[in-house]
């Protein structure tokens, strides 16, 4: 009897626990995520609105996969008007659809963390906030968590809101507020965006800081969440900009990558690809110096900006002379010895050049010491530098990981160097599965063609495997052409110098370039420099210095695809 007691009672309690435990709530992953729901805790949009209608677009397709219960809408301060590097508000606005009110609970601990300040008129005439946030509260949630970050906020402090994020908002979804290439023409914003839409699709969190975006930031931010919720796949849904929906190729523009972070893969990704920007010859002593002393030498790019170089894999330019530990006095002369002051390396920073060549006829002009303390210099300011003065070595040559690797190999050819190794270099890199560009210094001052040795020699390093020939040191632009079906820019020309006595000494050219695995494709972007100060030419002036390089009509050896890109099969 009691046996029987013992059992019954047994299975009564099994009974009532599983009855019990039937009505609780399931429990699901970070954001409630319920089994066959995609999970997707980051989507990157533009406050730039005229994309307005992408961004409704995604984050309406984006809402009917994934219910947060917060959004996180993340934007740059913009106008630096924030209390702190990092700033969220208790502010209401006023939408269309009604007013909006952040989660008074969430930026209460927020501001309590010291991680951000707590501020409301620096979130007056935010219109990365603004502009997105009727779009967001319609789709996404009505809750939401606005904060806004300074551009040039460390990495430090962003990995420290991460975490709290992290931590303190498992339910919610980062809404990372980006506006990608800015004030460039159309195909270099191409190339940026390249760039940038790689890095986010391997979570790549270097690459991303140093995407040409209006906030490495909020990008690298969004990026944190999504490794730290294991949402590593990158859907891109859309990229555009300004320059192309208008068909103009000079304009400036406004570049957009609209995507998200999620647990599924729904789209592949466009070939991989690495990117360059190359730019001429760069002077910073006698009148570049004399004109920069007052206003400083970041005053030499006003015209030009910090974006041009930003946002490729091999940013790189000829620095043309040795710089100084100490500050000097500078040439005030036509003196061709130069010596740049101490700043140099850090102005080269500022405007996102990454690596120089040492390899020409300037770099010794202080002698074995000066050489040395460029070197530490650049070290200092973390430039890489690659190229002798004379001979070949291996400091000639210069390695870029990506992913189509590179290898660029520096070489002063007015100087005998060994052009067997040089060789033997080349085919070891393309070997080992390089793309390799050489970039000599070589040809006759200021002539616009090139010469027969230029060929010569362009052919033999062709030969032996490079892909591509860049060259430096006529101080004029020469043309362009194509080897065996790999191209030879004979010379880009200068970039910063002081030689006024003609036009063409004022007017350069940078490369800027992808390449995939099948196709290289080169966009040419002339330069020009009023007093010393370059900037980028634009319209029939453009068109004319272009053509004075090469006959973009010919389509000989090469796909035109634009005014100023050309497209070759490797």
């Amino acid at each position: 009897m009691k046996k029987a007691i013992l059992i019954i009672t047994s299975i009564i309690l099994v009974a009532g626990t599983y009855w019990y435990f039937s009505k609780l709530p399931a429990i699901a992953p970070a954001g409630n995520k319920s089994a066959n729901q995609e999970f997707i805790p980051v989507v990157v949009v533009p406050h730039f609105d005229d994309f307005s209608e992408k961004r409704k677009e995604l984050l309406a397709d984006v809402g009917k996969k994934y219910s947060p219960e917060t959004a996180v809408v993340v934007s740059v301060d913009h106008f630096n008007a924030g209390a702190s590097n990092i700033t969220t508000t208790k502010k209401t606005w006023k939408l269309a659809g009604g007013e909006a009110t952040p989660v008074e609970a969430l930026v209460n601990q927020l501001a309590d963390s010291k991680i951000a300040g707590l501020d409301e008129a620096s979130f007056e005439k935010e219109h990365g906030i603004t502009n997105v946030l009727a779009d967001v509260t319609t789709n996404i949630s009505k809750n939401f968590l606005p904060i806004i970050i300074k551009d040039g906020t460390s990495r430090a402090e962003v990995d420290k809101l991460a975490d709290w994020l992290n931590d303190n908002c498992n339910d919610c979804q980062i809404i990372a507020s980006v506006d990608f290439s800015h004030y460039q023409p159309n195909a270099l914003a191409k190339i940026h965006d390249q760039y940038s839409i790689q890095a986010l699709s391997g979570l790549d969190f270097d690459k991303i800081w140093q995407a040409e975006t209006d906030s490495p930031q909020a990008l690298y931010l969004a990026a944190r969440i999504a490794d730290k919720r294991s949402a590593k796949n990158f859907n891109l849904f859309y990229n555009g900009n300004s320059g192309a929906e208008a068909k103009n190729d000079d304009a400036e523009t406004t570049s957009v990558v609209l995507g998200y972070y999620s647990d599924k893969q729904s789209q592949t990704l466009s070939q991989p690809s690495s990117s360059f920007v190359i730019a001429g010859d760069a002077m910073f002593d006698r009148n570049v110096w004399q004109r920069s002393k007052t206003a400083g030498f970041k005053s030499l790019f006003d015209n030009f900006g910090t974006r041009v170089f930003r946002g490729v894999d091999a940013p790189v330019l000829n620095l043309e002379g040795p710089v100084s530990e100490k500050s000097i006095p500078g040439i005030e002369t036509g003196s061709m010895v130069f010596n740049f002051q101490p700043e140099i390396p850090s102005i080269l920073k500022y405007i996102n050049v990454g690596a120089v060549s040492l390899a020409n006829n300037h770099t010794n002009n202080a002698g074995a010491s000066g050489f040395v303390s460029t070197k530490k210099m650049l070290d200092q300011s973390g430039i890489k530098y690659f190229g002798l003065p004379t001979g070949y070595s291996e400091a000639s040559v210069l390695r870029i990981a990506g992913e189509v690797p590179m290898t660029i190999i520096g070489i002063m050819t007015l100087e005998n160097f060994d052009q067997a190794a040089l060789e033997a270099k080349i085919k070891a890199e393309k070997a080992a599965g390089q793309f390799v560009i050489v970039y000599p210094h070589w040809g006759t001052e200021y002539a616009p063609k090139h010469s027969a040795s230029q060929r010569q020699m362009a052919k033999e390093w062709i030969a032996a495997g490079a892909n591509l020939i860049v060259g430096s040191h006529p101080h004029v632009t020469q043309d362009f052409e194509i080897i065996d079906g790999k191209p030879v820019v004979y010379s880009l020309g200068n970039f910063v110098f002081d030689q006024f006595f003609s036009e063409e000494t004022q007017q350069g050219l940078i490369l800027a370039g992808t390449i995939t695995k099948e196709k290289i494709t080169l966009t040419f972007l002339p330069t020009k420099e009023i007093k010393v100060k370059p900037q980028l030419m634009r319209g029939a002036e453009k068109a004319s210095k272009i053509k004075s390089v090469l006959d973009i009509n010919s389509e000989i050896g090469f796909k035109k695809l634009s005014s100023d890109t050309i497209e070759l099969i490797k």
